[in-house]
């Protein structure tokens, strides 16, 4: 029976669409991360900036064979079944990119719970998914048609999302299980920052979870059709913004409302006049970052050097709060 052709066509351009959303989400973290936390480690930086040409990769391939589809082959029912690169923007690098985010999580947990078991076996699941999906990928290149998918990925898909879904399952429980943990052995000047990191993992953990089964659900129930791109294409999209809003948790964004309006961004920590001759580089967290975005033409960004570690906890009493609208004292400031 032949496929209604809205199954085939119509998640092609929800994926797309969705897939362009995230990436502008994602593009405006990147800045974010870079503006705010100029002395993170080389490694955390590296690390980002490999998910970004990842990202923008995997979008750009994405497009290629959208306007392909949509473009030069529109109406040809043979473009559209033919699968071009999709083996590279989907399944190869999603499960790339979501391997770097569960690695992170991994180490993570490492850090926080000082137990090895849990992210072998974080690492282990990502190391699987990683390789279903690159199985997934060469089936798919030598396939060459979308309606084949199902045929051909009867097993690596299934075990590339259920080993993916089970991975971030278990960094949720994890990371849960350790930062309770510590907010009870820790202060409670600092329990408001832990609940805050508790709640953007649970979030992020469980919409990639859902996701992925979602997205296992569609490709079993709707062979033969392009049901479960509409998820799929977007996926890596989920993980690494999931990377970013953990990496710039420790950013507090605040507004206000007067006659000079301005949006700031403020990282947790004390200031440093950066011009002072004596000045050095710190070694160690406790300074602050604060990206101001004036009202009217004026454009002003107000930062002091920062080397806190990826994914560290803020701490409160170190926190600026720039309430009068005013650049902080003794800082780096550039206005345009």
């Amino acid at each position: 029976m032949p496929v209604a052709i809205v199954k085939l066509t119509l998640p092609l351009f929800i994926g797309t669409i969705l897939n362009w959303l995230l990436l502008g989400v994602f593009l405006v973290q990147i800045y974010i991360y870079y503006a705010a936390f100029p002395h993170d480690s080389r490694r955390a930086k590296i690390g980002v900036a490999a998910v970004l040409v990842l990202e923008l990769l995997e979008t750009f391939s994405n497009v290629n064979e959208q306007a392909r589809t949509f473009g030069a082959g529109w109406g040809d029912m043979k473009a559209l079944d033919t699968v071009g690169i999709a083996w590279l923007s989907v399944p190869l690098i999603g499960p790339l990119v979501a391997s770097i985010g569960q690695w992170f999580f991994a180490m993570r947990i490492y850090i926080i719970g000082r137990s090895i078991y849990l992210p072998i076996v974080i690492c282990l699941l990502s190391v699987l998914q990683l390789a279903a999906g690159t199985w997934t990928a060469v089936n798919i290149a030598k396939a060459g048609r979308f309606s084949l998918l199902q045929e051909r990925n009867a097993i690596p898909t299934p075990i590339w999302l259920v080993s993916a879904a089970l991975c971030d399952v278990l960094i949720v429980a994890g990371m849960v299980y350790y930062l309770m943990k510590s907010r009870v052995r820790e202060y409670s000047r600092i329990k408001s920052a832990i609940s805050r990191i508790l709640l953007l993992t649970v979030e992020t953990g469980a919409i990639c979870a859902v996701l992925v089964l979602v997205d296992l659900y569609l490709f079993i129930a709707y062979k033969g059709t392009n049901m479960h791109l509409s998820l799929c294409i977007e996926l890596s999209k989920v993980y690494s913004n999931s990377i970013l809003l953990i990496f710039n948790s420790r950013a507090r964004i605040t507004y206000q409302n007067s006659q000079d309006s301005h949006i700031s961004i403020h990282v947790s920590g004390l200031t440093r006049n950066t011009r002072d001759p004596a000045y050095r580089a710190p070694s160690g967290p406790g300074e602050t970052t604060t990206i101001r975005f004036a009202h009217a033409s004026r454009f002003t960004t107000t930062t002091t050097q920062s080397e806190s570690g990826a994914g560290m906890l803020p701490d409160p009493e170190k926190a600026v709060d720039a309430g009068d609208g005013q650049p902080a004292k003794n800082s780096d400031t550039c206005a345009v």
